[in-house]
């Protein structure tokens, strides 16, 4: 049994696609087509079934996957011990969602590029879908998420922070000296917003149409500044964490509104798959992770 055409198979099982799969691993698609026809030769079992165009891992290829991804992570880490050097070294791969690159929660990447010159890592902007999705394809080796509290079988929380969601208005608006401000009074207001399917944005209007109620909303993107500076124009209310408005709110251009009735408290939470590969990079950060603490 050929490690690479185990290391295939993981790539059609992950993507569920073997064009994909052929496409990342450089290879042409008969060659992915003919690795796998080996393997299930070898094991004398269909790892997929095919339907059409479209094909699905067999109960026998479900089962399968689960030794492939043990003897890949055994190959790997058997190669980093004879190859290790004094020096943490290699790749990292992160998805982190936008909000995240407005806050903080920067310093981490900033901090441990300084501190680790030799572990290249790779960024990249990401809805939460996306990053689920790239995590279970093993496009990422961790995520930072922004969310409820995320579990699933064969994930691993490293971390989870807090995260209040904060509604906020420039430091002009009349509700900016307001003391206590209900829902109700809220929403006569118009909102800027970022795009839909946004996590928090999604948290708050799932909870207004329980309660029947609806908001008006002047303007949407997915850009942070964009909306902190379009409120501290009077252009709409805003709802962002916390955390992403404390420069804004030092410089006086925007106000906390202290709503009375109604919050809403999300988690960071920083999140891998141990079933794969951990990585020497991967550990790495772990570890610098468990000395991270964000300004409350």
């Amino acid at each position: 049994m050929e490690l690479k055409n185990i290391h295939t198979f993981i790539r059609v099982a992950e993507y569920e696609n073997f064009t994909k799969a052929a496409k990342e691993l450089g290879y042409a698609q008969s060659t992915v087509t003919l690795q796998i026809q080996q393997l299930e030769n070898e094991l004398r079992a269909n790892l997929f079934e095919r339907y059409g165009k479209r094909i699905a891992l067999s109960a026998a290829g479900r089962e399968f996957l689960k030794y492939a991804y043990q003897i890949s992570k055994y190959e790997s880490m058997a190669l980093e011990h004879f190859h290790r050097t004094e020096e943490p070294e290699g790749h990292l791969k992160i998805g982190v969602m936008d909000t995240l690159c407005s806050s903080e929660y920067t310093d981490l990447f900033y901090t441990f590029q300084e501190k680790y010159p030799k572990i290249t890592m790779y960024l990249e902007i990401v809805t939460t879908l996306q990053a689920m999705e790239a995590l279970d394809k093993g496009k990422f080796d961790l995520i930072f998420l922004l969310d409820k509290r995320i579990t699933r079988p064969n994930w691993e929380t490293a971390k989870e922070f807090p995260a209040a969601i904060a509604f906020f208005c420039s430091s002009r608006h009349a509700l900016a000296n307001a003391s206590s401000v209900t829902l109700d009074r809220l929403l006569q207001e118009r909102f800027i917003l970022t795009e839909q399917s946004c996590n928090y944005r999604d948290v708050f209007e799932n909870d207004l149409a329980s309660a029947g109620k609806r908001l008006n909303c002047a303007m949407e993107i997915g850009h942070t500044d964009f909306i902190i500076n379009a409120v501290s124009r009077q252009l709409g209310i805003g709802l962002l964490p916390l955390f992403t408005l404390k420069e804004a709110l030092a410089k006086g251009d925007i106000s906390l509104i202290r709503m009375k009735d109604y919050q809403i408290q999300l988690a960071v939470q920083v999140i891998y798959s141990p079933q794969r590969r951990v990585s020497l990079p991967l550990r790495t950060m772990l570890a610098e992770l468990d000395h991270f603490y964000p300004e409350k």
